[in-house]
């Protein structure tokens, strides 16, 4: 009987979500990464590209020119979109579910806020850190250009630009890196 209730409580004790930070270059199969292994935890998956482009009433394959740091891509325009990412995963961690952020996460700024959360929070915090060698991310792109329509406006320029202007994670943040 004492052994029914231990496995009763086992099953309906709350656990603990986790908050799932995707990391690396356009092309590197963030994206792709982040939709399995959202499907397999049951997580919410949340996409800049697409809050990006809700946040200026575009839809989410409408292409826009991407040229790094210019137009929807400017700094106001990433501090809104990392901003709004941030709120959609407060409010998905809070109800105690498990939440996949998929946007490059290239700078220390857009991480730690995510960091804090899930500290705040309780939540697992991991950083897949989605690796690819250039002449893959670069056919990757070329790829994606040709094909149907994406929420992804990342060309080789933004690669180009990424690459000048991307911070490494830090020994912290790697500590909850898994590097893919």
């Amino acid at each position: 009987s004492a052994g029914r209730y231990l496995a009763l409580a086992a099953r309906t004790r709350p656990r603990r979500g986790a908050l799932v930070l995707m990391h690396g270059y356009s092309g590197s199969g963030k994206s792709y990464c982040a939709a399995r292994l959202a499907a397999a935890l049951g997580a919410i998956h949340i996409r800049s590209d697409v809050e990006r482009k809700r946040l200026h009433g575009l839809a989410p394959t409408a292409h826009m020119a991407a040229a790094g740091g210019q137009g929807i891509y400017d700094a106001a325009a990433d501090r809104a979109t990392y901003a709004r990412l941030l709120q959609l995963a407060r409010a998905i961690g809070a109800a105690g579910l498990d939440v996949v952020v998929d946007a490059a996460h290239l700078h220390r700024w857009q991480r730690q806020p995510f960091q804090a959360l899930a500290r705040e929070l309780g939540l697992a915090f991991v950083i897949v850190d989605v690796r690819a060698d250039d002449a893959l991310l670069r056919e990757r792109l070329r790829q994606r250009a040709l094909g149907p329509p994406d929420a992804s406006d990342a060309g080789t320029e933004v690669l180009d630009y990424q690459y000048a202007t991307h911070e490494p994670l830090t020994a912290a943040e790697r500590r909850h890196a898994l590097p893919l």
